[in-house]
């Protein structure tokens, strides 16, 4: 699937599966064997794990007793679907993707992975999420039933609740190993292992989108203006004329925050955000730190792989957003800076930097940048 074609015919419009029939294909990110160990790491509270049946969740916390690993296995030998929730943060190969991502979408990725027995098992009810995911099958094979988006892309406050008529189903498959699935947010779908279990992780999408970021846009500007922040004229509610001069007065606030939320600046806004969503990225960071006081000129660093950065000039600083922070450097160093940025993921050293700055003021700024995280020993 090239990338444009599914960012111009499927993104946020209709769903898409791609079948394969290859377990190896998603061997690298999660196994069941590395399920079988997460589990086992994961007591005493399971406070990442949840248990499902016929779409009733519980956590594993709730269980009670004294060996939930116990009580989790007996939950999934009834036919109880295992939910390990947000595995991004914990494990390594699903932070490497979702980094990657990321980075690529400009949105914030979760993984979870759901493991459900053989059998027909069912986990959920069929429902719709408020957020893009991308199904990818890494284990045995699901059922799938597909039912349409009767709410188009709902935010988080439209819940598809559980009292509304399932519609028709408009598409079934089975999912098998290596294969993928994207759910546009509301989509309505439910699905039930085979005769085997079936693991599947779920990337659930979580873009920038615009009531948010415009709500955050006039928050800040009502912080900085007076007018922004009075009430409605008293008796508004009751008063004709009061309501026409509510009327005038939100006309006129309207074209004030027109004028000063402008196309380019809710723009800049948002590429602030997604680079902020991103995680940190320090693996390694400790040594880094410990190795600081033997760099020198000759010391071979690089940019850390998949870092968000964003660069801007003012009129006496140069400012690097990362890792959700902004570090000021002096304006006559953008010439060096810029040579660091663009180094890409090839090795450098202090003396090799190019521009104005003589060696020691080189070597400062790349301890500067290996101290902050944007630069990796090695």
């Amino acid at each position: 699937m090239d990338p444009e074609v599914f960012r111009n015919e499927y993104w946020e419009r209709r769903p898409l599966r791609i079948p394969r029939n290859d377990p190896r294909h998603f061997a690298e990110l999660l196994t069941l064997s590395d399920v079988d160990a997460l589990l086992s790491r994961s007591g005493p509270d399971f406070s990442n794990i949840r248990v499902v049946s016929e779409g009733q969740e519980t956590p594993v916390s709730a269980l009670g007793g004294t060996d939930r690993l116990e009580m989790l296995y007996e939950r999934y030998r009834s036919g109880s679907t295992i939910v390990l929730n947000a595995l991004e943060r914990r494990w390594d190969p699903l932070t490497r993707l979702t980094t990657r991502l990321s980075a690529e979408v400009g949105a914030r990725f979760q993984v979870n992975a759901y493991l459900t027995p053989g059998g027909r098992a069912r986990g959920f009810d069929p429902h719709y999420d408020n957020h893009d995911v991308i199904i990818l099958q890494a284990h045995g094979t699901k059922s799938w039933r597909l039912y349409g988006m009767p709410d188009a892309l709902p935010l988080r406050s439209q819940r598809y609740g559980a009292a509304r008529p399932v519609p028709e189903a408009e598409e079934e498959f089975d999912l098998e190993p290596g294969s993928v699935l994207y759910l546009p947010r509301g989509t309505v779908h439910a699905a039930t292992s085979t005769d085997t279990a079936s693991l599947h992780l779920t990337l659930g999408v979580h873009p920038v989108l615009f009531p948010a970021l415009l709500g955050e846009a006039v928050q800040d500007l009502a912080e900085e203006d007076e007018a922004l922040r009075r009430g409605l004229p008293i008796g508004f509610a009751s008063d004709e004329g009061r309501r026409r001069e509510a009327e005038r007065m939100i006309e006129g606030l309207l074209e004030a925050v027109r004028t000063r939320l402008t196309p380019r600046e809710l723009t800049d806004r948002a590429v602030r955000r997604a680079v902020s969503i991103a995680p940190p990225v320090l693996r390694g960071h400790l040594t880094d730190l410990e190795r600081m006081p033997g760099l020198d000129g000759d010391t071979p660093v690089r940019l850390r792989p998949d870092l968000r950065w964003r660069v801007s000039l003012t009129h006496e600083h140069v400012e690097l957003a990362f890792h959700n922070k902004t570090v000021r450097l002096p304006r006559h160093v953008a010439d060096e800076v810029r040579f660091v940025l663009e180094s890409g993921h090839d090795p450098f050293t202090a003396a090799s930097i190019t521009g104005d700055l003589d060696r020691p003021g080189r070597l400062l700024l790349v301890h500067t940048l290996v101290r902050e995280g944007l630069l990796t020993v090695g």
